[in-house]
């Protein structure tokens, strides 16, 4: 699986879910109390892509309460979003 690094460093992977249908999964960093709304520092977002490289939607967060290295989320919560729903794991590549 391909993870790659936006604009403010932070790490993501993108894969497409379903034919044409893309996603994208990002570990955001939160360094002011008013948007650190769990207190963590760390969130794991998601969103959907309208096309590989161009978000398309209001992304969800989840606070990140454990000291995993970002990768290590990243990871495994496409791992678990793929067995979940059935969609083929990203390969390396431009889908990962």
């Amino acid at each position: 699986m391909k993870i790659e690094r936006d604009g403010g460093n932070q790490p993501y992977i993108e894969w497409e879910q379903a034919p044409g249908s893309y996603k994208r999964a990002w570990i955001q960093f939160k360094d002011t109390p008013e948007k650190d709304w769990a207190g963590t520092g760390r969130y794991l977002n998601v969103v959907r892509c309208n096309e590989p490289g161009k978000i398309g939607g209001n992304p969800t967060d989840f606070p990140i309460f454990n000291d995993l290295p970002d990768e290590q989320v990243l990871v495994a919560f496409v791992h678990a979003a793929c067995a979940i729903t059935g969609c083929e794991m990203p390969k390396d590549g431009n889908d990962a």
